[in-house]
């Protein structure tokens, strides 16, 4: 298929758009490019890591996905290897059961005995470093022997007597429907679980309690905890014969994160690189596009900012200087808006790549596969580009580093507009608006609640990238 044969087929683009695109052989070789993105390959992605869990850097669910990721890319035509980072502490939550049972026994006003009740607290989800641990226990408030139901887990010395495991209800979502996925201070001596449990569960435990009925929980947790290397997965598009050396990067962190589903943050992120690789790697496959002037890397990291350092220490200079980093981070999802963000804006070496992505998202506006709304914003840190920002080699070279997504943190942010830069593209104000996810670091972040609800957005991050790449390529090249 020729490339502009593709232009009604993918973006569906008005007779006018596609006459100016068909004048431009710029232009097709763009829509050459994104049309090798595939939204609904990219949700098939995000189900398919989750289903490994959580792929915590150095658990066996981060090898096994790391390595599916390996052969993604080689099927994509790209050369990739799985790379062992930095050995670091690692826990693995691989099986848990919560059953809370109510005593039967006291009267009701019909004055029939009341019946035992069981419920499994089925949104139930371990904190990390948890230890294995299973039996029976009473289950009290603020206690310090059996199961406590405590709003935040407590504190007990080593002198206490100790609980056999701890409920925690009062860390969960903005709505209560999820608890929120934290881990344990302490990393391999820590005494008891600690299961997050919904609102509603809470609650119910809290009314059999108040109204002085015996409640035993019966527990179950298989986990791991050791010293692991995580898998840190790269792959490379060659650059054309004779370019120079250097290469951009793409990249994404693997692991969940907090410990939970991690569909959103961050299998999204990892989905949207593979799109970027296939699409890319098809369009020069197929002689649409030209093999780019520079290499292209992916990085899909084993852990969240220790890999991304490893790689600065390690591979930063394997195969020429880096030219440029865009990292996409919760870029599948966002719960009170339906925008693209770029970050960060108010870094210097960061200005002129960011201002190339808002003319490309301007000259795409509202367009079949763009976002009609997006903005810049400044630095919120907290995810892998930064890594590379503040880096000496980054910052004295002046080198860009930027991240691309559509919600961050787990509730709605405003932050001061960067001077000199778009802001929301929406409107002129001084201030720039950040969407969330509701299911932020949470057992909730699954993909029927979350990517799966906004397909479009994995979408856009990839296109938008792509695109922005090239460009700066392109730019570099000429």
């Amino acid at each position: 298929m020729a490339p502009l044969d593709l232009v009604p087929l993918f973006l569906g683009l008005s007779l006018h758009a596609q006459d100016a695109l068909a004048a431009a052989p710029e232009r097709a070789a763009e829509l050459a490019l994104i049309a090798g993105v595939d939204e609904e390959r990219a949700q098939e992605t995000v189900r398919a890591l989750v289903g490994f869990g959580p792929r915590m850097g150095g658990t066996a669910s981060g090898r096994r996905a790391a390595e599916w990721l390996r052969a993604r890319f080689v099927e994509s035509g790209l050369e990739a290897r799985v790379v062992a980072d930095e050995e670091d502490w690692c826990h693995s939550e691989s099986s848990w059961k919560l059953v809370a049972r109510r005593d039967a026994g006291a009267t009701a006003r019909s004055g029939s005995p009341d019946p035992a009740e069981a419920l499994v607290l089925a949104r139930a989800w371990p904190w990390g470093f948890s230890p294995s641990a299973s039996g029976r226990a009473a289950l009290s408030l603020e206690g310090t022997t059996g199961a406590v139901l405590a709003a935040s887990p407590p504190r007990y010395g080593r002198r206490d007597a100790k609980p056999e495991l701890v409920l925690v209800d009062g860390v969960t979502t903005r709505d209560g429907s999820w608890p929120v996925v934290r881990a344990l201070r302490s990393r391999d001596d820590n005494p008891y679980p600690v299961f997050g449990i919904s609102r509603d569960e809470g609650a119910q435990l809290r009314g059999w309690l108040d109204a002085g009925r015996e409640v035993e929980v019966e527990y179950e947790l298989v986990a791991t905890i050791e010293r692991a290397a995580p898998s840190t997965v790269l792959a490379s598009l060659p650059a054309r014969a004779g370019a120079p050396p250097g290469y951009l990067l793409y990249c994404a962190h693997g692991d969940s994160d907090s410990g939970g589903p991690g569909a959103n943050d961050n299998a999204s992120g990892e989905a949207i690189v593979l799109e970027i690789a296939r699409a890319f790697a098809r369009a020069v496959r197929a002689g649409e596009v030209p093999a780019p002037p520079r290499e292209v890397r992916f990085a899909v990291w084993g852990s969240e900012i220790r890999s991304t350092r490893t790689y600065l220490e390690r591979r930063l200079e394997d195969g020429g200087p880096i030219l440029a980093v865009v990292n996409f981070d919760q870029a599948g999802f966002g719960s009170g808006a339906d925008q693209l963000n770029v970050e960060p804006d108010d870094l210097p070496a960061n200005r002129e790549f960011v201002l190339q992505l808002a003319a490309l998202l301007r000259r795409f506006e509202g367009e079949r596969g763009f976002p009609a709304r997006w903005a810049t914003n400044k630095s919120l840190g907290g995810t892998d580009s930064y890594v590379f920002s503040g880096s000496k080699p980054f910052r004295e070279s002046g080198i860009p580093a930027v991240t691309l997504f559509t919600s961050a943190w787990g509730a709605p942010e405003e932050h001061p507009r960067t001077e000199g830069m778009p802001g929301e593209s929406w409107g002129e104000r001084d201030r720039v608006g950040v969407d969330y996810d509701d299911y932020y670091h949470s057992a909730g972040d699954l993909p029927e609640l979350t990517t799966a609800t906004e397909p479009w957005n994995m979408g856009w991050c990839a296109r938008v990238g792509l695109l922005g790449g090239w460009l700066w390529l392109a730019r570099l090249d000429g």
